[in-house]
């Protein structure tokens, strides 16, 4: 091991400038997110000088990114057993295997990584995360208001709290902490175009006025935001949403809109513009107050070739999705493997229907288990599209994505499926949503565990009647 210099840093030497140079392009290759040429970099200083905490953290950092969570832990753990001292390593280990559901051992790292500096906020925030990923939601909550009362200005974690309070129902007080967003990703990457028109914040009247409701975040967060424009046209606001081309067709008929055009394309003229979601906090949505009826449908009849894939011929049809976009930070809790529907592929009497877009069925489904299902999904060409094939299934059965949104907005018979720790929006407990009124929602009884919520849609499965219909007394309609 190579002599070192007070605090770390290695003794002069012959090959000092060589290491120091590829780590300053190490680290400008990490800044800008080529993470692939940043890796052979760090990882050759490490070899060099493994006894420095920077390099070896940064690898960490750069494995952890590119998800290969074990070699990031292994990093992380060498970085904590060289540095015992250090709050911020211990933290960095609790970080890691809480997202890879080791929330036992990630809690152990973080109250170290606490009595070692109990003002870390940044470890404050990883038990804010690991308490709600153990289920003590309030205990979240209030991590998070504790980090906050020494970090006022730290916008994540007001962002953060905002959310914790909206998961347990605190609607009220959440949406406003949650416009700091902005602030955490910046104007520029939330946005993808800018208004130089004045923010409609709730308070300025919008009787005769134009109101631009920008796009932001996900396709299923458009899809919910949309019914908003009821109530802003009852306010006497001229409505336009703008929205990824996906999904102009389809929002189009959304009641209150004057127009629905896509992001890109010029923008329309007008007094006011508000960022989609937060448009919660400006109309001071609560669960009592929020309208979740069907608020959209199909335009059109049904196309003929989705009317020979899905006949209306009695036998009970179930649609399903079982994965999302797999560049969602939390897929791999949101998502379930392929193999897991089995059993519930194994029921007798019922036509199964895929509709994976991203991914496809074929990449995210085992090869055995695909000729159980008609892949109606790869001949939706659009939304609308879309909207008509669940509109023709007696149950929609998907894990949280858009097509979640899809049939609640269509108000199509649905089961969500959700992990332990959901989104902030479908709240902490319970089988119902005030969103979308079709939904009833299956929760993980343990993280990363999906057998139990599979066999609650196969009973729902089993409330179907030979026509579609449910049987079942207390079954959603």
């Amino acid at each position: 091991m190579a002599s070192t210099r007070a605090g770390g840093q290695p003794a002069g030497g012959a090959s000092t400038a060589a290491w120091m140079h590829e780590y300053r392009q190490a680290r400008e290759l990490f800044k800008k997110g080529d993470l692939t040429r940043a890796l052979p970099l760090f990882q050759r200083v490490v070899d060099a000088v493994p006894e420095l905490h920077d390099p070896r953290r940064d690898l960490a950092s750069t494995f952890y990114r590119l998800g290969r969570l074990t070699d990031a832990l292994r990093e992380y753990n060498e970085v904590a057993r060289r540095f015992p001292d250090q709050s911020e390593a211990a933290n960095n280990v609790a970080g890691v295997l809480s997202v890879m559901g080791h929330q036992a051992l990630a809690f152990q790292s973080v109250e170290r990584a606490l009595a070692l500096d109990p003002g870390n906020t940044a470890a404050m925030n990883n038990l804010a995360e690991i308490l709600k990923h153990m289920g003590d939601w309030q205990g979240s909550r209030d991590v998070y208001a504790a980090a906050l009362s020494l970090t006022p200005d730290d916008a994540k974690l007001r962002m953060q709290y905002g959310m914790a309070l909206v998961l347990l129902d605190d609607w009220l007080a959440g949406w406003p902490a949650m416009e700091a967003r902005e602030a955490v990703l910046g104007t520029a990457v939330l946005f993808k175009e800018q208004s130089k028109r004045p923010r409609w914040t709730g308070a300025e009247p919008l009787d005769g006025k134009q109101l631009l409701i920008q796009h932001e975040q996900g396709l299923g967060d458009a899809i919910m935001g949309a019914r908003f424009a009821k109530a802003l046209a009852a306010q006497g606001a001229i409505v336009h949403l703008r929205c990824p081309q996906p999904l102009v067709e389809f929002l189009s008929g959304a009641e209150g809109l004057s127009s629905c055009t896509a992001v890109g394309s010029p923008m329309p003229p007008h007094d006011f513009h508000i960022p989609l979601m937060s448009l919660m906090a400006a109309l001071k949505v609560t669960p009592s107050t929020l309208e979740g009826s069907p608020y959209l449908a199909p335009a059109g009849p049904c196309p003929p070739h989705l009317e020979s894939l899905l006949p209306r011929d009695g036998l009970p049809t179930v649609a399903l999705t079982w994965s999302g976009n797999p560049k969602h930070i939390n897929d791999h809790r949101r998502s379930m493997k392929g193999e897991l529907l089995a059993p519930l592929l194994s029921t007798p009497g019922v036509r199964f229907v895929a509709m994976q877009k991203d991914p496809a069925m074929e990449d995210v489904l085992p090869e055995p288990l695909r000729e159980r299902l008609i892949d109606v999904g790869a001949h939706c060409r659009t939304f609308t599209e879309s909207a008509h094939a669940l509109s023709r299934v007696d149950l929609v059965i998907t894990v949280d994505t858009a097509v979640a949104h899809l049939a609640g907005a269509i108000g199509a018979p649905t089961l969500l499926c959700l992990p332990f720790a959901p989104d902030y929006r479908w709240g902490a407990t319970g089988p119902r949503t005030p969103w979308y009124t079709s939904l009833t929602v299956l929760r993980q009884r343990e993280a990363m565990q999906w057998e139990s919520v599979i066999a609650e849609a196969i009973h729902h499965i089993g409330t179907l009647g030979p026509t579609g219909r449910r049987t079942h007394p207390h079954a959603t309609t």
